[in-house]
């Protein structure tokens, strides 16, 4: 395809739609086919070293932060992390903090740049005491490549936490995180049933979640909310293999958590039109939250939004993602 004509399909919604639903196609054929190998989910391969160790610092202390949970809790306790994507930072934290094992769970490997990963491995060892850094090199080897102990830390990629419970032992951990990861999990039914088997009794999770269209159309210059105009058995064809956002708002998460009796709350993280929201919110509100800007985009495209969406309320619409936290039943 030339450039002019790649230029002009960019603009089309038709046109994008189109390439979505190929592209689905070919990625369900791929995965079928025993191809995992994918760029989606190499976080750090254009980050510098300081973006890369301060990124997985951050996402560490908002699981801790948010969920209210401490290193005293993580002693001993097993976690599966879902989607680690191409960095075991995060599971290297939770070890260090005591934790006695943590599972990385990824439906595709994530391409990486070893030599990259080793030097944000050994900057993270600066960061420890005497007492995290044995722990952390008892975890994983640096010299001549990147080798985990599988009895600290096990990476199971080829498998999407929708099928985790049928190759992970039923109520065999204590913490479920997730990053950047749910919103691409179309049979989110499925993906919760799962985690649930998976929770022992009085276990917690924790994700942030992303509302947003993935650049899918707001990269092109098109309203944020574009893709909650497709009927859902046009964008079915669009996303359910491809990773793509699966739609799912604030109020599916929380039938999510209401229907298996866990006590949650979840936390509004960004805002349509104006980014991320600080301190996160349990509840948002016009004038305090979020002002003319959000309001007018969500006018601006209401009627024009599919069945689902059309007659939801302002202030879910104008949640751009979340932080979900959660407790299972003991």
């Amino acid at each position: 395809m030339s450039a002019p004509l790649k230029k002009v399909a960019g603009r089309s919604k038709t046109l994008i739609i189109l390439h979505r639903i190929v592209d689905n196609w070919r990625r369900r054929r791929a995965f079928q086919a025993g191809q995992t190998t994918n760029a989606y989910g190499s976080t750090h391969e254009f980050w510098s070293l300081e973006k890369s160790v301060d990124y997985i610092t951050l996402v560490y202390r908002e699981y801790l932060e948010y969920s209210g949970l401490t290193p005293d809790t993580l002693r001993g306790r097993r976690v599966l992390e879902v989607g680690p994507g191409d960095n075991f930072g995060v599971a290297l934290k939770f070890l260090a903090d005591g934790a006695a094992k943590v599972v990385t769970l990824d439906k595709f490997y994530s391409e990486r740049n070893e030599e990259q990963q080793t030097r944000i491995y050994r900057e993270l060892r600066q960061q420890l005491s005497p007492e995290q850094t044995a722990v952390f090199d008892e975890s994983i080897t640096l010299d001549g490549g990147v080798e985990l102990n599988k009895d600290r830390i096990e990476y199971i990629y080829g498998h999407g936490i929708e099928e985790a419970d049928r190759i992970l032992e039923p109520e065999s951990f204590h913490f479920i995180v997730s990053r950047a990861v749910l919103h691409n999990v179309y049979e989110i039914d499925r993906g919760f049933e799962a985690m649930d088997r998976l929770l022992a009794p009085g276990g917690y999770m924790a994700h942030k979640i992303d509302f947003s269209d993935e650049n899918m159309f707001s990269s092109r210059g098109m309203h944020p909310l574009t893709f909650l105009t497709i009927p859902e058995s046009i964008y079915r064809l669009m996303a359910k293999d491809s990773g793509k956002p699966n739609r799912r708002l604030v109020n599916d998460y929380r039938e999510q958590m209401r229907k298996r009796g866990y006590d949650g709350k979840l936390l509004v993280s960004s805002i349509v039109g104006s980014g991320a929201l600080s301190p996160y919110k349990v509840k948002i509100e016009r004038g305090v939250d979020y002002g003319n800007k959000t309001v007018l985009l969500i006018d601006e495209i209401r009627s024009k939004l599919a069945p689902p969406y059309r007659n939801l309320a302002e202030e879910e619409l104008a949640a751009a993602g979340i932080f979900l936290v959660a407790r299972k039943p003991a």
